[in-house]
Parts: C-alpha cells; sequence; structure tokens
C-alpha cells in the first residue's frame, strides 16, 4: 500500500466543534450565533448545541465511520418517531426545515452520519428502589408502545449479536492468555446453549438494546425520558430488561444486596404494567451474561482505536470475575 501525500489515512477522528456548529446554523432554524461543544467521545461522538430557535439546548449526535449504516440509522430515528407519536417518553430527533432527519459528513476515516436530537432536562436515576421502580415501568411503557413498530433494515439483538460476534472480536486479543479465552468460550457457549433452548417461548419485538440508568433521566415532573437507542433493534424484551440488571450489578460502587433490591424493584414495577412470562423470567440472568459478555466484545472490536492495552488482560479478567460471581448469586 503507498502512503498517500496527505491526508494521512485515520481510523478515528474527532471532528471540529466549530465546524459543526456551522453545519447546525446552515441547516437549522436559529435565533443566534449557534455553539456546539463536545460532550464525551463513546461509542459515538456527542456534541451541545445552542442557539437553535426554539429550544435552549439540542444534542448532535455524529456516528463513527463504519458503526451504523445510514438505513440503520433511519431505522433508529423511525423508531423513535413512532414511539414519540404514542405518547412514549423520549428524545426525539430534530428535523431539518425540509424534513430531513440525518446526514452523512466526509471524515478523515470514511463517512459519519450526524443527527440533532432533543436535549434531555432532569438528573440520573440512583440505584435506589423508587429510582428503580420508576425505570421498571418507563421500560414497560416503551415495550408497550413499540410493539405495532415494523420496519426493516436494523441488525437483531439475537445470540450471534449478543454472543458469537463478540467472542470472535475478543478471542485474537487473548491469544496469549489460553486460559482466560477458555473460560470466557465456555461461559458463552453455555449460556448460548440456554437461551437457545428458552428461545421459542421468548418474548421479541423492538427494544432500546441499552437500558442501563445512563440513558435515562428523572424530569423534575417524575417523568423517566429515555434517550440513546443506538444500540436498539428486533430483539428479545428480557434481554432488554436484563441490561439494568448487568448495571446495577457490575456497578462496583454498590453492594450486592443493595443492587439485588433495585433489581427487584425495577421487575416488580415493570411486571405491574406488563407481565412477563416464566420463559422471560428464567431467561433474565442469563441474559445478564451475555450482556457482560457483549460488552467485553465491544470494547476488544475498538481495539483498533484505543488501542491494545484498553481491553486489555485485566479488562477481561475482571469481566469473567463478574461471570463467576453472577452465576454463583443465589438470586441468579
Amino acid at each position: 500500500m503507498s502512503i498517500p501525500a496527505a491526508p494521512f489515512p485515520a481510523a478515528y477522528s474527532t471532528l471540529s466543534a466549530q465546524a459543526l456548529a456551522a453545519w447546525v446554523e446552515a441547516r437549522y432554524s436559529c435565533t443566534g450565533p449557534v455553539t456546539c461543544t463536545l460532550l464525551r467521545r463513546g461509542l459515538n461522538d456527542t456534541y451541545r448545541v445552542t442557539g437553535l430557535a426554539g429550544r435552549d439546548r439540542a444534542a448532535l449526535r455524529v456516528y463513527r465511520s463504519g458503526w451504523r449504516s445510514p438505513g440503520e440509522v433511519e431505522w433508529e430515528l423511525g423508531f423513535l418517531r413512532h414511539l414519540a407519536g404514542a405518547g412514549c417518553a423520549v428524545s426525539g430527533p430534530l428535523p431539518q426545515p425540509g424534513g430531513a432527519c440525518w446526514e452523512v459528513l466526509e471524515a478523515a476515516e470514511g463517512p459519519r452520519v450526524a443527527a440533532l436530537f432533543g436535549w434531555v432536562e432532569g438528573r440520573w436515576l440512583e440505584a435506589v428502589p423508587e429510582d428503580a421502580a420508576a425505570y421498571g415501568k418507563a421500560a414497560a411503557r416503551l415495550h408497550t408502545a413499540a410493539d405495532p413498530f415494523r420496519a426493516e433494515g436494523r441488525f437483531a439483538l439475537d445470540l450471534d449479536h449478543l454472543l458469537t460476534q463478540p467472542l470472535a472480536v475478543i478471542r485474537p486479543l487473548l491469544a496469549e492468555s489460553p486460559e482466560v479465552w477458555q473460560e470466557l468460550e465456555a461461559a458463552a457457549h453455555r449460556t448460548h446453549a440456554a437461551l437457545t433452548a428458552l428461545a421459542p417461548r421468548l418474548e421479541w419485538g423492538p427494544c432500546h438494546g441499552d437500558l442501563h440508568e445512563g440513558n435515562a433521566r428523572l424530569e423534575a415532573d417524575g417523568t423517566v425520558r429515555l434517550f440513546d437507542f443506538d444500540c436498539g433493534g428486533p430483539g428479545w424484551r428480557a434481554y432488554d430488561l436484563a441490561v439494568y440488571g448487568w448495571s446495577l450489578f457490575s456497578n462496583s460502587g454498590q453492594t450486592p444486596e443493595a443492587a439485588e433490591e433495585a433489581w427487584r424493584a425495577f421487575l416488580a414495577a415493570y411486571q405491574s404494567l406488563r407481565p412477563l412470562g416464566a420463559a422471560d423470567l428464567q431467561a433474565l440472568p442469563l441474559f445478564v451474561t451475555a450482556r457482560a459478555i457483549w460488552f467485553m466484545g465491544l470494547n476488544a472490536g475498538r481495539a483498533h482505536e484505543y488501542g491494545t492495552e484498553v481491553p486489555d488482560l485485566g479488562f477481561f479478567q475482571y469481566g469473567l470475575k463478574f461471570i463467576r460471581d453472577w452465576e454463583a448469586w443465589p438470586e441468579a
């Protein structure tokens, strides 16, 4: 491969906030100078935007190149429009005057989709029964509102997505630690087998895909508003709920007993509006393990951006310890 004179190829770039502000100002109704501030780099980049007509702030997401196709983004934004139309409390996309909700930007590493979303006010949810119950009811309302949604063009949150693909990207990073790899592979295989047996009896439908407490805010009137549907897609509803359990029990800042109390409150509140079948209840702890493996694969898949010292051996050892502890937990 010959080295081009310029620009040098990039695996990942951070787009100029000033240039994005000019992009917003050229496409949206604005009341004054637009400001754009990078808030965080995550799976995608999120910017805070001010100066739009009719709102104090908005959130601009720039999807990373190769992460979501335009068709997959259209599914996500269409899902959000459907949920908002059904009265579900979500942060929906903000259309341009012509109706477009997303646009492709040409970055150094390749095309990246950009979309503007409504800003979500309110406080973070805490891992306490009251907040967990409010979140459980919000999840039930989400699934009920999502039931009629039908659209093509999105990946499924199936066992290939949750277990098989993550293992494939993890394996090269554990080539020098065969004992860690073998234990992780064994955990994935037994989880896969157990969920395969249950799959015909599990509820399936459009899911948020990332229902941890960081993707919601509790507003002043008690409304739990959901955002960041980037990992959503058609999938098992028990997996959607299990993400919250994984987040609770993997949080080293709280005791297992406190996590269990919040988890019970979340599930009880969900089932007060939308009862779960016996198979879904049986699958919940299995999906917590699947989520842990998916999360390890997610980070392994970004090693070309962050370096192999970020998802290092300690990262995978910690993930395996969580799986061991979770499978040994009496309530799991």
